[in-house]
């Protein structure tokens, strides 16, 4: 039954990396300690950057993108951070905040 723009599952996890991304963007943490504060805090098996990177930085991109499109929703907008890394196909998980950085 398809009554959203994507399925349960790939709302929330594109929302978590978002968040993740969100996080890294705002220089509040590095990605390596964004993922372990998720994986120890919360118990989850990987950290959100880490699951991004798992399903795909331009995957997440696109289903957060249609989501924003079909809703408006402000929550599904993605973060700068992952669409500059998605774009240049830089991992989530890579050292440094921003792409520049990597340069």
């Amino acid at each position: 039954m398809r009554d959203a723009p994507a399925p349960v599952a790939q709302r929330l996890l594109a929302s978590i990396v978002n968040v993740g991304c969100g996080i890294a963007e705002q220089r509040l943490a590095s990605a390596d300690d964004i993922d372990t504060a998720v994986r120890l805090g919360l118990g989850y098996p990987r950290g959100p950057l880490e699951w991004g990177d798992h399903a795909g930085a331009a995957t997440v991109l696109r289903v957060l993108r249609g989501l924003h499109a079909a809703t408006g929703d402000p929550r599904y907008r993605p973060s700068l951070w992952l669409a500059e890394r998605a774009e240049l196909g830089l991992p989530l998980t890579e050292t440094g905040t921003t792409p520049a950085d990597l340069l």
